[in-house]
């Protein structure tokens, strides 16, 4: 099953707004149990919560790797160049970085970055989505030797790339719940051990929070999780990206907590990436033509200071 999806969201007159493409498959796309919202409109939930909007289209495309993607013309109307993204996520089907990096590779660097190039804003930035190591990872010595693999590939591939990008630690932030939680807690087991559970989609969404405002996800709102579990999910969140929000502390507000140990992510077994299709959340319009984190911990004088600063220099590789 193959879809394009575009949805716009205008959530609440923001201090900034972004304009952000997510190309990818269920990894992305699968919505929770708990709203029916996939990532992106959490991320966009999360974002209206302080005033910021992010407007976001998707090219989904479930099972399939991008290259199949590009060959059955998913993600193309979107990268036409007509319209400019700030953010451009880019995400892989789950185990091709590790079972196939030279077609990891040349999908990234010879199929889409001329697209991806044409289609960023002036200023704007490819997040390469760095995907989780998957509950079977037998094809490793160990799920540390999965996430090491996945390390090298994103760090590689992100090296190749001309176009400005940065890697966004999705695979980080589970390898640092682990240290703490089951598998289970962001890898739903079944059917197929790698599709992300309501907590994985709300910490991703907290991780691409960081990179795209650049601000810490810590104090955003629960949503649909307990308020125990959204705390601890933005602080793992904070702790991976620190490094991409350093220029907060650069400006003379807080950095948060540690510096990323870039974990792995998954492989996937070679089951595919299928899930539910995604589909628009609470308020959201769907464009016809295009079908086809909280603590109580935050300060106020914290986010008073990050509240005024409306642009950051955005971190390219």
């Amino acid at each position: 099953m193959r879809l394009a999806f575009v949805f716009v969201f205008a959530l609440n007159a923001a201090a900034r707004a972004e304009n952000v493409l997510f190309i990818g498959d269920s990894l992305t796309a699968l919505k929770t149990a708990a709203t029916n919202e996939d990532m992106p409109a959490v991320l966009a939930k999360l974002a209206a919560a302080r005033s910021e909007t992010v407007t976001f289209s998707e090219a989904i495309d479930l099972g399939e790797t991008l290259q199949t993607s590009w060959d059955a013309g998913i993600p193309e109307p979107l990268l036409t160049g007509s319209t400019k993204f700030d953010f451009i996520v880019y995400q892989e089907f789950s185990t091709l970085p590790t079972s196939n990096k030279a077609v990891f590779d040349s999908t990234a660097t010879q199929t889409y970055e001329p697209s991806l190039a044409r289609s960023l804003a002036p200023a704007g930035q490819v997040l390469l989505f760095e995907n989780w190591a998957l509950v079977d990872t037998s094809a490793f010595p160990s799920r540390a030797a999965n996430v090491a693999a996945l390390n090298s590939a994103y760090a590689n591939l992100s090296a190749q790339l001309t176009v400005p990008n940065v890697i966004a630690p999705v695979s980080a932030a589970f390898e640092a719940t682990f240290a703490t939680k089951p598998e289970t807690y962001l890898i739903m087991p079944l059917p197929d051990g790698k599709h992300p559970t309501d907590n994985a989609i709300y910490l991703n969404a907290c991780v691409f929070y960081a990179m795209i405002f650049h601000e810490s996800p810590v104090g955003l709102p629960p949503l649909y999780l307990p308020q125990a579990d959204a705390a601890f999910l933005q602080g793992i969140a904070a702790q991976v990206t620190a490094a991409a929000i350093s220029p907060i502390a650069d400006a003379g507000a807080p950095a948060d907590a540690g510096s990323p140990a870039d974990a792995g992510s998954p492989d996937d077994a070679g089951s595919p990436d299928a899930g539910q299709s995604p589909a628009a959340g609470p308020g959201a319009a769907q464009t016809p033509a295009s079908q086809g984190c909280s603590t109580a911990g935050a300060s106020a004088a914290w986010l008073g200071i990050v509240a005024g600063l409306a642009f950051w220099k955005r971190k390219s590789r």
